[in-house]
């Protein structure tokens, strides 16, 4: 009797150790599933930019921006501004220099920015873009994930 009890024991404990992990690995998977928004195609034409759109968008922290370019290309953000449905900036950034595939504006921004639910408007300004003077494909992904460095 005394080795079933501890078989018993012991399978109990297993269990319980069995079922803590499986809570953790299906928190973090759920924790890795990041929301994005991508604000573009936009066409940079002779080097410049001049973008803005408005879209209802959920509530989220955006904790990294990150810019698509063809490799090799760079230029200058001028201007981002973000406002909310009730008509406040809720995120602002100016000059940016030597943006380019891969930037991180969060960073070069001030840090991360809560955006209110409902008709948020994105506008943008950009210069500078070469060596290629036409590009279409130029376009920032907004996540609620920090970016890996």
């Amino acid at each position: 009797m005394s080795l079933l009890n501890k078989f018993t024991r012991s399978l109990k404990i297993v269990v319980v150790t069995f079922s803590v992990l499986l809570c953790l690995l299906v928190s973090n998977v759920m924790a890795a599933q990041a929301f994005c928004l991508e604000e573009g195609p936009v066409t940079i034409t002779k080097g410049s930019f001049d973008f803005s759109t408005k879209n209802d968008s959920p509530e989220f922290t955006v904790r990294s921006a990150i810019v698509s370019l063809p490799e090799g290309e760079s230029g200058n953000i001028d201007e981002i501004v973000i406002t909310g449905p009730d008509g406040q900036r809720e995120f602002g950034c100016f000059n940016i220099k030597g943006v380019a595939n891969g930037t991180n504006l969060i960073s070069d921004c001030g840090g991360p920015a809560v955006l209110k639910a409902g008709n948020t408007v994105y506008q943008a300004k950009g210069s500078g873009f070469n060596p290629e003077s036409d590009i279409t494909n130029f376009s920032i992904k907004l996540c609620d994930t920090f970016a890996a460095k």
